[in-house]
Parts: structure tokens; sequence; C-alpha cells
């Protein structure tokens, strides 16, 4: 026997697979965005480091013999400082003393001969610079803008520093990682929704592929009770017969209205119906839909019943309009299946109980409406009541309302059922009506 994998199983395997999916992408993105942050950085720092050493390199040739100190350089440097930063965009150049006093700043922003606040803030690199290295800080904030700086060594014609070049700019790139962001945001909700809508789909081929592994299943049990009634049926039926023949040839040999003859005949015909209503349920025949009036199939069904209707004195009340209703179907099924569900309505009353038998005319459909003041069926059991086998009689079959669904359901019918414990059950079937009916 084939092993299937569970329907629980597959769901937990997709959600799994769209999770690990949604976390990879999730990291992936977010690992790029990041990554694409320090590259912008490290160049943003290489190329103020290059600005700084080159400039650091054009005022060395010329710092005056007393040395780089406040007022030792004339118009010239500040000409070259300004061109450079207007040039590179930069936010300010400054031209600091080995103990970080401005000689030059270009933006103003602390005189020549004071000492420059950002030495202790950028403390790493300029003491890198002090000791004849180039070096760049980290990204700082300036009210919305970030900055980065970098620092370069003035080294004399004697091979010591003698004063330090600092270079500021505005870390602009921070606007691409910004679009960047977006894009990737974008692309992770994009991805969120196709895994939704793939989960979403996954879940209705799951749902889809379990009802195709119970049809499968049904199938084969089907398959399997057809090959086995096929070639037991008339095995029954010969000995069932002769059974019932000889009951009453006995009956009428002794002339005696004894009970157990009437038992045998009774318990023949109960196990004849049960016996037909397997072979109704395993034959495939093809059926040949014609138009066929509904009042009279519905009339030839309480005939049949009359005997079951007087036992039980049950009062059975119709309401058919005299206006003929036509339905296209096979009269015969059409007859089945409004029997079984008469039966059942007489089976579920006791004796002086009531069914009623209603037609009712629709725009395209005609309806045949059973009540009875029964019992009732429990709610759990209407979900399961027209699947094959299941029964809550004693006695039953458990096919009568799943050869009624069958019906239906080649007739393009519906079958609605509703019942309430100790209020009785009210059973509609409805067949679409013939063309021009």
């Amino acid at each position: 026997m084939q092993k299937w994998v569970s329907s629980r199983g597959r769901i937990a395997l997709i959600a799994g697979f769209l999770a690990g999916f949604l976390l990879v992408l999730t990291i992936s993105t977010y690992t790029l965005y990041k990554r694409a942050g320090t590259h912008l950085d490290n160049e943003l720092g290489e190329r103020l480091q290059s600005i700084a050493m080159t400039l650091s390199h054009a005022i060395a040739i010329d710092v005056p013999d007393r040395g780089i100190e406040p007022g030792a350089f004339g118009p010239s440097l500040y000409t070259l400082l300004y061109s450079v930063k207007m040039e590179n965009l930069l936010s300010n150049i400054v031209l600091l003393t080995v103990d970080g006093i401005t000689v030059v700043d270009i933006s103003n922003v602390t005189e020549p001969g004071e000492p420059n606040p950002f030495v202790d803030l950028d403390i790493g690199a300029v003491t890198l610079a002090r000791s004849g290295l180039p070096a760049s800080t980290n990204l700082y904030q300036s009210e919305n803008i970030y900055l980065k700086s970098a620092y370069a060594p003035v080294i004399g014609n004697d091979g010591d520093v003698i004063g330090i070049l600092g270079v500021e700019a505005g870390a602009s790139y921070f606007d691409v990682l910004r679009a960047m962001g977006t894009s990737l945001i974008v692309i992770n909700v994009a991805g969120i929704i196709i895994v939704a809508l793939l989960a979403f789909f996954f879940y209705r081929q799951t749902v889809s592929l379990d009802k195709a592994q119970a049809a499968i299943i049904q199938g084969e049990n089907l398959a399997t009770m057809g090959r086995m009634v096929a070639g037991i049926a008339h095995e029954i039926r010969n000995p069932l017969s002769i059974i019932k023949t000889s009951a009453e040839r006995l009956e009428r040999k002794y002339n005696k209205n004894d009970e157990v003859f009437s038992y045998i005949s009774e318990e023949v015909d109960s196990l004849n119906r049960i016996l037909t209503g397997y072979l109704n349920f395993a034959k495939a025949e093809k059926q040949i839909h014609e138009p066929h009036p509904l009042p009279p199939i519905v009339g030839r069904c309480l005939r049949i019943l009359e005997v079951e209707i007087a036992e039980k004195s049950v009062d059975v009340t119709t309401s058919i309009p005299d206006a003929e209703l036509v339905v296209r179907g096979d009269d015969k099924r059409i007859q089945q299946a409004i029997l079984n569900i008469l039966l059942n309505a007489l089976q579920a009353v006791d004796s002086n109980g009531e069914v009623s038998v209603t037609l009712v005319r629709r725009a395209r459909a005609a309806d045949v409406i059973v009540r009875d003041n029964g019992g009732g069926i429990p709610a759990k059991d209407l979900k399961e009541i027209t699947k094959p086998f299941f029964t809550t009689k004693k006695h039953g079959s458990g096919l009568g309302m799943n050869i009624v669904s069958n019906i239906v359901e080649e007739h393009h019918g519906t079958l609605n059922i509703e019942s309430e414990p100790g209020k009785g059950t009210e059973v509609t079937i409805s067949f679409p009506l013939a063309s021009g009916a």
C-alpha cells in the first residue's frame, strides 16, 4: 500500500522552506547594505587621505624659514587651499602645528594661534599624523550631516614632522546608501509578497492533493467492494429468493397465521434491500438523461411505500403543484434518490409520526422537500451522513444517503440537509429544470 506524506508534514515543510528563504533574503540584503556602507566609507577615507597627502607635499616645499606657525604664510597658500576645497567639495582644510595650534583654517572655525578643538576629538588620526603616517577618522555627525576627516604629516627637509594638514568632507554617499536601502526594502517587501503568494498557492495545492488522495483511496475501496459484490450478489440473492418462497409455501400449507412466517419474509426483504443498495452503489452504468415530469416520479415513490406507511400509521402529507415540473435526468435514478430519502424519513419517525413531501418550482430548478418529526440528527453526524458506510442505524448499510448524494451530483443538482435533535429533519434535493420547461 502506497504511503502518503501527511498534510501537516507537507505544510510544515513548505512553511520551513519559505521561512528559510525569507531569512536568507533578509540577511543577504542587510549584509549587502552594510558592506556597501563600509566600502563607501573606506573609499571616502582613502580619497581624503590622498588629498591631504598631496597638499602636505605642496606645503612642505614652500615652508618659510621660521617654520609652520601662525602668520608665517602669505596669500598664495590661502589661494591654493581654497581652490582645493572648492574643487574637491571639501567642508574645511586646516593647517596645524605639531602641537595642534591652528595656523590656517579656511572655514574660519578657529582663528590662527588658537588650539584646534578637533585635535582632541580626532586624537587617533592626529597621533598617527604626528608619527608620519596619514590617517582618517571615523564618521561623526554634525547636526544632520555626517562628516569624515583625514590628517597627513607635513615633512620638513630633515625628515621630521613639522606640521599637520587636515581635510574634512561631508559623507555624500549617504544619499546613495539611502536610495540603496529604499531599494532593498522594496525588494524585501516584494519578496515577502511573492513568498506569501507561493505559500497560498502551495497550501491550495496541498488541499487539492489531500482531496485527490482521499478520492484515490475511496476509489480503491469502492473498486474492491465492487468486485466483491459482483462476485457474491447472485449467490446471495438466489438463496434469499428460495427462503422467502419456502416460507410462503409453508404458511399456505399449514394455513397458520403464525408471525414467524411473516418475520422470515420481512427479514428476507430487508436483506434484499441492503444487497440492492450495495449493488446500486457498486455498479457504474451509463445514465441516459431525458426530460421527465417530477410529480409522477414522487407519486410512484409514495405508492411503493404504501405498505410501510400503513404499517407504521405515519401521516404523510403532500404538496404538489398542478403545473408540470419537468427535469432532465434518469427517472429511475431520480426515483431511487427520492425513495431513499422517504425511507429514511419513515424509519426516523415513530408510529403515528408525520412526514411531509413538498415540490417547489424555482427559477431554474425544482426542489423536493421531505420533512419528518423524528428524533433528528446530531450536528457531528450531519458532516458524515453522505459518506459511504456511515450509518447511525443498527441494521443500516450506510449507503442510502451516499447514493442520494451521487445521484444528485450526476444530475448537477444540490442536496441540503437540516436537522435538529428532538425536532426532526428536512432534506431538500434540487434538480435543474429541463430546457424550455
